[in-house]
């Protein structure tokens, strides 16, 4: 049962923060230090120096992570709470605040660049690593990708990724994910067209990865994403080219 409570931002809610700067979508993954009634105060989990470009009344989208449920909404920026470097900032309270439900999402085969950057590690070494690979299959809750290096190079299960995926020509979705599976991609059956782009020569690992931050806007451009997909496969290569 969700109660009233549930519905409102609280202090130590884990919240991605969306905004558009010069044109591009950044993300910053943030925890709530205070809830007061007109502001939300915000912490950075990590630096990131975009932080420094916001400027008051900059629209945000705030995606609040719960366990079997999430909440999204819009907000705009406030301003720095001392030094900008220091990653304590003010939001606006959230408008038209949505529970969102996780549920089971159509998967679906798609090739897409994938970025990602460790946020909180488990067992790897390196918290703050980067890697990209090609996505083998994706939904609205998740995404499987391949990359070269093997599984003792890599990310590990439990670690906690910052993830920008490519749909198509402009489409980019960002979220916040969490690692559930790392196969060696050379005993997987990825079939005979896999992977795309990372060749065939070397090691490779095959990453299972579950959102856990995601905004409603972006789930639905995955949803898109894969209907096209399903749409074109159906007419056939002479009307989509």
């Amino acid at each position: 049962m969700i109660t009233d409570i549930d519905r409102k931002p609280a202090v130590h809610d884990q919240v991605l923060v969306e905004a558009e700067l010069d044109g591009k979508r950044v993300s910053f993954r943030a925890v709530a230090v205070n809830v007061m009634p007109t502001a939300i105060w915000l912490g950075l989990v990590r630096p990131q120096p975009e932080l420094e470009q916001l400027r008051r009344d900059l629209p945000l989208q705030l995606t609040f992570r719960r366990d079997n449920t999430g909440m999204i909404a819009a907000s705009s920026f406030i301003g720095h709470l001392g030094a900008s470097h220091v990653g304590l900032f003010a939001v606006s309270w959230p408008d038209d605040l949505k529970l969102i439900q996780r549920r089971a999402h159509l998967r679906l085969d798609a090739q897409c660049p994938v970025e990602y950057t460790v946020a909180s590690q488990c067992a790897t070494e390196s918290p703050g690593q980067i890697g990209d690979g090609v996505c083998c299959n994706l939904c609205a809750g998740g995404v499987q990708f391949v990359v070269r290096a093997g599984t003792d190079e890599t990310v590990a299960v439990g670690d906690e990724l910052d993830l920008r995926v490519a749909l198509g020509r402009d489409a980019v979705v960002l979220a916040e994910a969490v690692v559930v599976r790392v196969d060696d991609a050379a005993i997987m059956n990825l079939g005979p067209d896999e992977p795309v782009r990372l060749g065939a020569a070397g090691p490779r690992s095959l990453i299972a990865v579950r959102f856990e931050s995601i905004s409603d806007v972006d789930q639905d451009r995955i949803v898109r994403y894969i209907f096209s997909i399903q749409r074109q496969s159906r007419e056939g290569p002479s009307k989509t080219t």
